[in-house]
């Protein structure tokens, strides 16, 4: 337990986040802001314990998720969960963000700090395909307008930004294409 317990501490100064669980509240506008038709790729940017990237799978059934999580121990217990109760069309992988290619997804979705935001941004923006969404729970993406905010019924929970890219990406994306 306590081996742990410094495992996540360690790995919270490591990534500068510590892995928390989506709200239900907040996983559900998550959900609802996909359509449940989307198919390729959906990357889950930070999956921690995988919750929210089984529900994705779950709601997007024609979909490929995939979950990736730097932290060993949230993404063990995701790929446990996986193992026991499997989700057919997702996938957990312990890698860096800053190591993965966005090139091939149809959507990403996160639940990341802001700092993690802004340094993943740029790539978002060079690398996603057009028409490819971005679903972000929190926070807002800098720079970026959102095609629609879904708030919560109680303003306990925080609302979950939706983007789209355009078909020309400018420096600034203020345009839902």
């Amino acid at each position: 337990m306590l081996g742990g317990m410094l495992l996540i501490v360690g790995y919270t100064v490591v990534t500068g986040i510590s892995p928390l669980p989506s709200t239900r509240l907040g996983q559900e506008l998550v959900i609802a802001a996909l359509p449940a038709e989307l198919e390729g790729t959906v990357i889950e940017a930070g999956s921690g314990w995988g919750g929210l990237a089984r529900a994705v799978g779950r709601r997007c059934p024609r979909a490929r998720v995939i979950g990736y999580e730097l932290s060993p121990l949230p993404w063990l217990f995701a790929c446990l969960l996986q193992w026991i109760r499997p989700v057919p069309n997702v996938e957990f992988r312990r890698r860096d963000l800053r190591q993965v290619s966005f090139r091939d997804a149809r959507a990403v979705v996160c639940y990341l700090h802001l700092e993690a935001i802004r340094e993943l941004e740029p790539r978002w923006r060079r690398e996603l395909p057009a028409g490819a969404l971005v679903v972000s729970n929190t926070f807002r993406i800098p720079g970026w307008q959102p095609c629609a905010v879904h708030r919560p019924p109680v303003r306990l929970d925080a609302p979950v930004y939706l983007y789209r890219i355009p078909r020309a990406c400018r420096a600034r994306l203020d345009v839902c294409g």
